[in-house]
């Protein structure tokens, strides 16, 4: 079972030499520039996904309606943004990222917000897939060259608050 623990000191390290497959370094960014960025995220919260005391990968969020988030125009304040999730090479395939989304949409519905947010890169060999097996749904937004992809979770009969694209 893949644990999720807020990021510690300790945890850097071991965590910054996992790295993903070749064919898969343009989808998502090394964890070292994740901890990076983090510093100056409003409302991040990352955490260490674990087997034991074996390293698996990461998972960084962010609540968007924190009171310091400079939002876009069409940000959704309502949302919980998944920025950054990596699963090392040695450990795809296991049901870990199907675990990190669980424990994402759990701490969304911690934090009372309605809709949990991320974005992919559009490419044969991509996450998309597997987010629209979850439930997601692009929204036609492209967010740094990613396309936005929603699941609206408090309510589900209940659409996002911004539109989502038909399919």
């Amino acid at each position: 079972m893949t644990e999720f623990r807020l990021l510690t000191a300790q945890d850097v390290i071991p965590l910054i030499e996992l790295s993903v497959a070749e064919h898969q370094l343009d989808f998502v960014a090394p964890n070292a520039l994740t901890l990076a960025q983090s510093l100056f995220e409003p409302g991040n919260e990352i955490y260490g996904m674990w087997l034991k005391n074996t390293p698996l990968g990461l998972i960084a969020i962010i609540d968007m309606s924190h009171p310091n988030q400079d939002l876009e125009p069409n940000d959704d304040p309502n949302g919980l943004l998944i920025w950054r999730l990596m699963v090392s090479k040695d450990h795809q395939g296991k049901g870990h990222g199907r675990d990190a989304m669980r424990f994402a949409e759990k701490r969304c519905r911690e934090l009372g917000r309605g809709n949990l947010i991320l974005s992919a890169v559009d490419h044969r060999d991509s996450a998309v897939p597997f987010y629209e097996q979850l439930g997601y749904r692009k929204t036609g937004r492209i967010v740094d060259g990613e396309i936005e992809m929603v699941k609206a979770l408090n309510n589900p009969h209940e659409a996002a608050t911004f539109s989502l694209l038909d399919d």
